[in-house]
């Protein structure tokens, strides 16, 4: 019960913060004591939307995030697996270790991150962006596909392995249907923890790979706040979307919980 009454006061939240952006976006004038606003518009949402460099910051963001997703999984699995696995205990040990860069201030993280990369010769690229992004990214992707395998009965695997299933066919049919909900999971918070960067990007990117929140964070210095509500709508859907498509994953990856063959 306490559970649902808190799942509803933050939807309600929630609700209550885009709703204020949506009439932010399609208002003329609306200043402090209004209610609601005088006047009502699209065209200046609209031609921040069909702008080339909103356009092209939402491609770079997507791209990007799609990017530290899978690569953030790819990496997480096997340490995940080794974790799930292992009977000393420690698995939530090792996985604060993980999270401690996250502890860093972003400010010395982020700069500390792209000395690194300017070492190496790669920053100011796309790819040196994603490098950065998986430093925050990768510790969530593990947190969860481990918490997600120690639940997972591993008996599966070894049973489909002793019918003749080889290691790629066991991952497809058995484990993957199985724990769906918690790849999902760690997918879509994964893609958010890095669509939500601004200083990794910013310096990673030498200021050259834009995104969506990097727009954001440049129209709150003075810009106009139709265009700053239109921006921050534009982030924000899509965790939210990410986020309720998470959550109401079903727990099983098949229906009644029978493996798929």
């Amino acid at each position: 019960m306490i559970r649902i009454a808190v799942r509803s006061a933050l939807g309600s939240l929630l609700a209550a913060i885009v709703g204020v952006l949506a009439v932010a976006v399609v208002s003329i004038r609306w200043v402090f004591p209004q209610v609601v606003p005088d006047e009502f518009s699209l065209d200046l949402a609209a031609r921040t939307l069909r702008s080339p460099s909103t356009h092209d910051a939402l491609v770079s963001g997507t791209v990007l995030s799609i990017a530290v997703t899978l690569i953030a999984l790819t990496l997480a699995w096997p340490a995940a697996r080794a974790l799930a696995r292992s009977s000393g205990g420690g698995q939530g040990l090792v996985v604060a270790i993980m999270f401690l860069p996250s502890i860093v201030p972003s400010v010395g993280l982020a700069m500390g991150i792209s000395v690194g990369l300017l070492n190496l010769g790669v920053d100011g690229s796309m790819g040196a962006v994603i490098l950065a992004h998986l430093v925050p990214a990768v510790p969530y992707a593990v947190a969860i596909l481990t918490a997600t395998l120690m639940r997972y009965d591993h008996r599966l695997d070894l049973q489909a392995a002793t019918l003749g299933a080889t290691p790629l066919q066991v991952l497809r049919h058995v484990t993957l249907p199985q724990i769906r909900a918690g790849l999902v999971a760690a997918a879509a918070l994964t893609f958010v923890v890095s669509w939500s960067q601004y200083l990794l990007t910013l310096l990673a990117g030498s200021g050259r790979v834009i995104t969506p929140t990097m727009l954001l964070f440049n129209a709150t210095a003075g810009g106009n706040p139709v265009v700053i509500a239109t921006l921050a709508l534009l982030v924000t859907v899509p965790v939210i979307v990410l986020v309720s498509f998470a959550s109401g994953s079903p727990e099983n990856g098949s229906d009644d919980g029978r493996v798929s063959t």
